[in-house]
């Protein structure tokens, strides 16, 4: 983005939604499914690589073009904030976020181009929701950033009629996102992988140790905010 970023929003809307939807033709001409022990340069930039040694699912090309459509979105907000536009933020999200899900319907009713080689096998609700993350496929940005944009336009909507508390749950997360991410990643991964306990419980048991992670995150958030906004210049904190 230090170079994108300098590009208009029109000119990275065109970059972004050219690569999601035309990125298939040009992954299909250096990877193919599945990734095992292919080029790490393609890896890196396109596809997916997997090997004894070494796994990279997020590759660079396919996700920058994601980034840049948050933003825009971004830019979008400010400008509204500015007086510059006159379509909120929200009722954009519920425009866009239905005609992502329309086209990820579409997408996957036709079975064919925009699924990156992962085509659902019957019409049952898993496979029509099992497409490709890595590397992102067409119906799988529609469906996700659909959902995102309609759930994001409804708390909006919650929002503007109960208020904001300043301590809220979902505020503290959205503040600090990306310090979570990382932190509920180390925790649960790391447990899995290193104290023996993948497959340890069923799925009504995985949502029990969600929330009482969520609930022991939670104050360390909230403390990591307030240290956070203590320092405002430090360049390795704008990054968490």
């Amino acid at each position: 983005m230090a170079f994108f970023r300098r590009l208009s929003s029109t000119q990275l809307l065109i970059i972004a939604m050219a690569w999601i939807l035309g990125g298939k033709l040009v992954t299909a001409q250096f990877w193919f499914a599945g990734g095992q022990e292919q080029s790490i340069i393609v890896g890196l930039l396109i596809g997916k690589y997997l090997s004894a040694d070494l796994s990279i699912s997020y590759a660079l090309v396919p996700w920058l073009s994601v980034m840049i459509l948050g933003w825009v979105f971004g830019r979008y907000i400010l400008d509204y904030g500015y007086g510059k536009l006159a379509i909120s933020p929200a009722k954009l999200l519920f425009r866009l976020g239905f005609a992502a899900l329309a086209a990820f319907v579409a997408i996957r009713y036709f079975n064919d181009y925009g699924n990156m080689f992962l085509l659902k096998e019957d019409n049952s609700w898993q496979q029509w929701l099992h497409v490709s993350k890595y590397p992102p496929s067409a119906s799988f940005i529609m469906l996700e950033l659909g959902l995102m944009a309609v759930i994001l336009a409804l708390m909006i909507k919650v929002e503007q009629r109960i208020g904001m508390r300043p301590n809220g749950v979902l505020l503290v997360f959205g503040q600090t996102s990306m310090m979570f991410y990382l932190v509920h990643r180390i925790l649960l991964t790391g447990s899995g992988t290193y104290g023996g306990m993948r497959d340890i419980t069923d799925l009504s048991g995985t949502y029990i140790i969600t929330g009482v992670l969520l609930l022991a995150l939670y104050p360390f958030c909230l403390w990591y905010r307030g240290f956070k906004a203590k320092h405002p210049n430090s360049i390795w904190l704008k990054y968490l």
